[in-house]
């Protein structure tokens, strides 16, 4: 009879190489050579890939904190902008209603030669 043999036992494996997630970033490692930077021979490659992710999180909110700080900026000044104009237009308004009465107008009116007139008003009555 003949022996029995797992398949697994005769077949020889062979070691792949171990690739990173990302041939992109793991051909930068090799270009640039961010292990002399570092200090070590072997960096790990597949930080890079959390590590530039994390960078770019930072940068965006970065970007995005300056950006609210400028309309911050912007807001405030056309607040108080806004609130100089409505303290013109108040004053401006005040003034008009005030010339406009009749207490203020009988002086001006009177330097043209025109006086108030002393009758009451009458009715015209149209016959039919």
């Amino acid at each position: 009879m003949a022996i029995n043999v797992l398949k697994a036992q005769n077949q020889k494996r062979t070691a792949r190489p171990v690739r990173s997630k990302s041939r992109v970033l793991s051909w930068l490692g090799q270009w640039f050579h961010v292990e002399k930077w570092i200090g070590g021979r072997e960096f790990p490659v597949r930080y890079l890939d959390g590590t530039l992710y994390l960078l770019l999180l930072g940068l965006i909110v970065i970007f995005f904190r300056i950006n609210a700080e400028r309309q911050m900026r912007q807001l405030r000044k056309a607040t108080e902008e806004v609130n100089n104009y409505r303290a013109a237009y108040t004053i401006l308004k005040a003034n008009y209603m005030k010339m406009g009465k009749q207490s203020e107008l009988a002086p001006k009116v009177a330097k043209m030669g025109l006086s108030e007139s002393r009758k009451s008003p009458q009715r015209i009555q149209v016959k039919k």
